[in-house]
């Protein structure tokens, strides 16, 4: 599948699906359940010693946590079979898009964060020439301009990411890139479950970019990405009644009003609206469903852990409402 030309080439692997997911299966019951526990601690770090996270944590602090999902991505990568890599593919490639996008921030500032992208790149799944120009020692417009050359032999979306840049600066750069990633592995067919998967989080995507203009810009129209499950247009005449309310009926979220004033709320709320159509899937116990479940789980635990390390002076209440299990 086209989605493989944007990742590492590992060798073949020939389990049987069956036995990943079986291995897989293992893995879950070593998770903790007890986030309260977790928030609660008075060192939280310490707390998860006999877990699969602390190593990670242990040796990177609260940035190990992202170190962790990558490890997790690669593990699983390597162990999959042909057939589940060209299925796959476009989960990983979703991902990796946050890599390339903090790559290309660290690779825009200071000289000390710079030497960051090493960092950001161990034991990921970027395809190794995208990495190696993401270390070469040259400036950052011959960066984007190497990149955008190689990125466009995946497809035309990525012409004029150079002069994007130019243009915009590095914040509309990053918007960039994350939807023509997201528009062009919808325009490849893929796999009835991951092409939902993937709706889900262009609708997440938009819903997000649509609350945070209305909330603080008002006057810049949202940046919105087609192929979701909900319409661009819904979403446009969303903006223009300025009135988030339409959209966010078509979600049937609980708990969540039809106002912009708490964007963390509504993030939360979305999150875990995808998380339980993705749990009602596992319970078809197919490979497929098992597989996106599992990997769609390490993530939000990986989110929860990052959050709650980076909200330890915080009441403890708002903190659990964000979990999202």
């Amino acid at each position: 599948m086209k989605n493989l030309e944007l990742l590492k080439k590992l060798d073949e692997c020939e389990y049987p699906a069956e036995f990943l997911v079986a291995r897989l299966l293992g893995k879950k019951g070593a998770l903790f359940r007890d986030w309260g526990a977790f928030i609660d601690s008075t060192n939280a770090v310490e707390s998860l010693q006999n877990t699969i996270f602390y190593p990670f944590l242990k040796e990177n602090a609260a940035a190990g946590i992202w170190r962790f999902l990558r490890y997790e991505h690669l593990w699983v990568y390597k162990r999959m079979n042909s057939k589940l890599r060209m299925r796959f593919g476009s989960y990983f490639v979703y991902h990796e898009i946050n890599t390339l996008v903090v790559c290309l921030r660290y690779l825009s500032g200071t000289k000390q964060q710079r030497g960051r992208v090493v960092q950001e790149l161990h034991n990921c799944l970027l395809h190794n020439d995208i990495q190696d120009i993401l270390t070469r020692n040259i400036n950052f417009i011959a960066i984007l301009q190497a990149l955008e050359t190689r990125l466009t032999t995946y497809s035309e979306l990525f012409a004029g990411l150079r002069a994007h840049y130019e243009k915009r600066g590095i914040a509309a750069l990053e918007i960039f890139m994350r939807d023509c990633f997201l528009v062009s592995l919808l325009s490849v067919k893929q796999p009835s479950m991951l092409k939902s998967f993937l709706q889900y989080m262009v609708d997440f995507h938009n819903c997000m970019s649509l609350a945070k203009c209305l909330r603080w810009h008002r006057e810049a129209e949202p940046i919105l990405i087609s192929g979701g499950n909900i319409t661009v247009d819904r979403f446009q005449r969303a903006y223009f009644r300025q009135d988030l309310a339409p959209v966010l009926r078509f979600f049937r979220l609980k708990d969540v009003e039809g106002d912009t004033s708490d964007i963390q709320k509504l993030e939360n709320a979305l999150l875990k609206s995808i998380s339980r159509k993705l749990q009602r899937w596992s319970l078809q116990r197919s490979v497929d469903a098992d597989l996106l479940f599992y990997l769609w789980q390490q993530y939000c635990y990986t989110r929860n852990i990052s959050m709650v390390l980076s909200t330890l002076l915080l009441d403890d209440e708002p903190v659990r409402r964000s979990i999202v299990a």
